[in-house]
């Protein structure tokens, strides 16, 4: 199995078991209603949202009954007192590009939405370009994990845009975007994953947490017998602020 292969089909293991919890937590992807679900979070009027170092976000979700547009993260809807439009409080989106700042010389990739398909996480042949899965949360939600990965290289481009993984340090500032929307976090994690553990490591694509940005490509030694890495590069992202 290849590098490319082998990262697709560790992602889609681990991604199967995410799966089965992703369409019932707020703010989850696009990919097709799972066959189990879990509860959503449980409703509360408020409560400070940490985002990051020093940082709190209030936010606010409606409690059981409440008329639709009143609270929550959506909002956009007349409130049913005033008749006036509330803000929306979360304008989750769809990521349409990736920004790693500095470590990528200020250079963005395009992102593109992929699926599990078969046995595999069908990413972006092209290493210049990186995957969003769709059946995770969308930048800018409340709950849920953002997964985006890439490969590392191919046999015509030997450095892809996620090279710059190995460069982040804890503290430095990532971006996703889409027009007129964007999201931005900070790393706190930066470390090597053996691929042999990525698959049976459905926790870290949990959507029941409060959100975050997971970015995985391959990384480590290359093993030129049978032409893949031996690990996978993963780095983990909190919101610094509430997206725009």
């Amino acid at each position: 199995m290849t590098g490319r292969r082998a990262l697709a089909a560790g992602l889609s293991a681990a991604l199967g078991v995410a799966l089965l919890v992703a369409a019932a937590v707020v703010g989850g992807g696009d990919e097709e209603p799972p066959v189990a679900s879990a509860p959503p979070p449980p409703a509360a009027t408020s409560e400070p949202a940490r985002v990051g170092p020093g940082r709190v976000l209030e936010r606010s979700r409606p409690r059981p009954g409440d008329a639709p547009g009143t609270s929550g993260p959506s909002g956009g809807a007349p409130s049913a007192a005033t008749g006036r439009r509330l803000p929306r409080q979360w304008p989750d989106f769809r990521p349409t590009a990736l920004s790693l700042g500095a470590a990528a010389y200020g250079a963005t990739a395009p992102v593109e939405p992929v699926s599990v398909v078969g046995r595999a996480l069908e990413l972006p042949a092209d290493a210049d370009r990186v995957g969003w899965w769709r059946g995770g949360a969308r930048a800018g939600t409340p709950y849920g994990t953002v997964v985006v990965a890439g490969h590392l290289d191919t046999t015509t481009d030997p450095a892809g845009y996620l090279v710059a993984l190995t460069a982040l340090r804890p503290g430095d500032r990532v971006v996703l975007s889409a027009p007129r929307r964007r999201q931005a976090y900070e790393v706190v994690r930066n470390y090597l994953l053996p691929s042999a553990d990525l698959s049976a490591r459905s926790d870290l694509f949990e959507q029941r947490r409060p959100h975050r940005l997971l970015l995985v490509t391959c990384g480590g030694p290359y093993d030129r017998v049978r032409g893949r890495y031996l690990d996978n590069r993963v780095v983990e992202a909190v919101p610094v602020a509430a997206p725009r």
